[in-house]
């Protein structure tokens, strides 16, 4: 039974790779007008990683992979939110800024930044 785990690991290990070499690929052909992000790639490679992890493993690396999911999206997302406001900039701005970065901070950075929603609303 060890050898049939052992040869199951190995063939998801070289299906993730071809799936990765594949996000990989379609990342590097993509220099014209349809420029992807590299932090969409990242979140997609994570994905295939915790996806064929092996079974032992699957379930702390994949609560971590996801949790670096997490961090890339609110990286990505506060990117596209800032590069879009690069000009105006005003107090709305960094509350939106501060929500989306909200679900990737722990407990004590979560309350502080509530703290800092609330103080905004009281103000506006």
């Amino acid at each position: 039974m060890r050898g049939y785990s052992t040869l199951y690991n190995i063939a998801n290990g070289i299906y993730a790779a071809a799936k990765i070499s594949e996000v990989l690929y379609l990342q590097q052909n993509r220099k014209g007008m349809h420029k992807t992000n590299p932090l969409t790639g990242a979140c997609k490679i994570l994905d295939i990683l915790a996806q064929y992890a092996p079974q032992e493993e699957r379930k702390v690396l994949g609560a971590k992979l996801m949790n670096s999911k997490l961090c890339l999206e609110a990286c990505n997302n506060i990117n596209k939110h800032f590069s879009t406001y690069a000009k105006n900039f005003d107090a709305d701005k960094i509350a939106q800024a501060l929500s989306i970065i909200k679900p990737v901070l722990g407990g004590e950075e979560k309350r502080i930044v509530d703290k800092m929603l609330k103080v905004y609303d009281a103000l506006v």
